[in-house]
Order: structure tokens, then sequence, then C-alpha cells
């Protein structure tokens, strides 16, 4: 067990996963992909470099919201298509598809008569990459970047994001629409500068420019995120709350920061603090890491029979993440089962494994 774990801290050490639950953010250069649609056609983002927009769908078969996401997408397409708008559908099913699996997925795609493309994510290498953490899920891409973005497929939010789509299609707006926040490039820029030190190991290097950006643009939550994560790599749990305590103060509602400090208050011994943000986090529905933070701190509080049931629950949610698994791991190791806590740290491996 213990050696286990401990192949496993190192290989974390160098490939620096804490930094691998990255946000999905509008200004993001969109992440080039490769894939075979259904039926063994080959696309790539190249191929929809001349649209106006890209509008990528998230999904699976076993997610009840998919079914309603690709229903209107396909009614939106139907109409638009012609719009100089492309729709394509991304499947991020499982790790691996059989070709039972896939055999599965056209049927459900058929009898939904979906006239747009459907490609399969095998591997789930853009999932990751587009750093999407909720099933389904709606990127919409122009001039390589990220326009829009929607995670899940909330009643009120969703209607709000097809009256964009319909502005963006040429319709007069039908009532003001809110697009929601957009960082400044600046303070983007800044933030994606600090993520190339992180990955490089030049942490003295990223400080600065996530301060930079969190100067720049107060509202702009994602550097409070990542620079919190930094500290915490480095063992430095106080600066860590510090810059999540002043992200929450800029936007009380995110859901994100809400999260990520609930995590840090639970991992530190403060899991009865951790609980009202961790619920709060969860019933927005915006942030699906919530959920298998929530279960962290329930194991934390002692109530493991909980715990375990929201981890399976967040993990079924989640495809290919190794968070969940490592997190539960810890659990398991203090609860003393360690069979079972060795089985998770193997999974967690393979997962970032699979996704490096």
């Amino acid at each position: 067990m213990f050696f286990v774990r401990i192949l496993f801290l190192i290989f974390v050490f160098f490939v620096s996963s804490a930094f691998a639950d990255e946000l999905i953010h509008v200004g993001k250069t969109a992440p080039d992909f490769n894939l075979k649609d259904i039926n063994g056609k080959n696309y790539g983002l190249r191929d929809f470099s001349s649209k106006k927009a890209l509008i990528i769908v998230f999904w699976t078969t076993w997610s009840g919201r998919s079914q309603d996401a690709l229903k209107r997408f396909d009614a939106y397409y139907r109409k638009y298509s012609g719009k100089d708008i492309q729709v394509i559908g991304i499947n991020a099913e499982q790790q691996t598809i059989s070709t039972h699996d896939l055999a599965k997925i056209k049927a459900f795609v058929d009898g939904l008569n979906v006239s747009f493309p459907i490609l399969i994510d095998e591997g789930l290498n853009v999932f990751h990459g587009y750093g999407v953490v909720a099933l389904p899920s709606t990127v919409v891409l122009s001039g390589g970047k990220v326009a829009y973005e929607l995670p899940g497929f909330p009643l009120v939010r969703s209607e709000e994001m097809f009256e964009y789509l319909a502005e963006l299609a040429g319709e007069r707006p039908r009532q003001k629409t809110a697009v929601g926040y957009t960082a400044r490039y600046d303070a983007i820029s800044d933030m994606n500068l600090a993520m190339e030190f992180v990955k490089k190991k030049r942490y003295e290097m990223a400080y600065p420019f996530f301060n930079k950006a969190i100067d720049k643009d107060p509202k702009y939550m994602l550097p409070y995120i990542e620079l919190s994560k930094l500290y915490e790599l480095e063992q430095k749990h106080a600066e860590a709350e510090a810059a999540l305590r002043k992200g929450l103060a800029q936007d009380p509602e995110s859901a994100a920061v809400m999260a990520r400090l609930g995590y840090l208050l639970a991992k530190t011994g403060r899991a009865e603090a951790a609980m009202e943000l961790l619920q709060n986090a969860v019933k927005s529905g915006a942030y699906l890491p919530s959920e298998y933070y929530m279960a962290y701190a329930l194991g934390k509080k002692g109530r493991l029979k909980e715990s375990l049931d929201a981890f399976s629950s967040a993990i079924g949610k989640i495809p290919g993440n190794s968070s969940a698994y490592l997190l539960r791991a810890e659990i398991y190791e203090e609860q003393r089962m360690f069979k079972e806590a060795a089985a998770d740290y193997r999974k967690a491996l393979e997962k970032i494994l699979v996704v490096r």
C-alpha cells in the first residue's frame, strides 16, 4: 500500500496533476482535435475554421439531460445551418469504446434523428483538453477561442444560451441577452502565461502573472483558483485559503471558488466549515467537481457511507477524472481500508497516464 502511494505521489510531482481540472473559460484558445464520427469519418478543428462559430455539445447516453440538449441543438441546427454556424456533438461516454458501445451510441443518435456530426472522444482527450466538468456541456468557439460556455443544461441558463445563439445566427433579440461574464483579454493573457510557467515548474515566475491577472480583472475567478492550487502544491495552505477568500469576496456565488475553498477547509481539518460552502456549490449545479469535494468532506467528518455513496455518484458523472479517485483513496486510507485505497491510487494513476 505504502509503495503504491509513494509511486503515485512521485508521479504527481512530475506532472503537476494539481492543475488537471483546469476550468473551461471564455477567451481560452480552443485545443485542436482529430476525431472520428460514428460512421468512421475523420474530423478536425481545422475543418470548421471557416465558420463564424462552432458549437460543441459534449454529451453521453447515460446523462439524462444529454438527450434534451441534443434535441434542442438539432432543432437549432436545422434552422440555422445556413447561417455559417456549425454544430457538432462530441460523445464522452467512457475511456474506451467497444464495438458494442459504438453500436449503442449510434442507435441512440439515430433514435433522435440528429442531423449534425457526432464524434467519438475515445480516450476522453478532448473532454479533458477543453476542461469540461459536467455532461452535457456546451462550448461555442469563434475565431479559434472559447466565446461562450455552459456546463450542464440548466433550464434558465440554457434558454439564455439559445437566445444568445439565435442572435449569433442573425435573429433580432426578443430580450436583452446576458451572455455571461467575459474576462479582460489582457488578464486572460497573464493567466495563460502563469499556467505555462506552472507547467514548466517555474513557480516563482507564475506567481506574479497570476497576481497581475487578478489585479487587471478582479472579477475573473480562474486566477484565484489556479493561484490557490499553486500555493497548495507548495504546502502554503494559509496563502491558498487567502487567495480563494479574496476571489469569493469578488464573486460570492462562484461555485468553483466555493467548491475549492470547501475542499481546502476539509483538507486542513475544518470539514464542518466546509460543508455549507460545498452544499451551496453542489446546489448550483454549475461546477461538477463540487460533488466529489463534498464526498471528501463527508469522509473527513467520519460519515463514511454517505461519503462513499457521494463518491460513486460523482465518479459516474465525470468520466476519466483522476481527482475523485485520489480523494477517495485518502478517505479509504484514513479508515485503514488499505486494499481499497491502493486500488484507487492505481486508478488515479491510470487516468492521469491516459490524459497525458
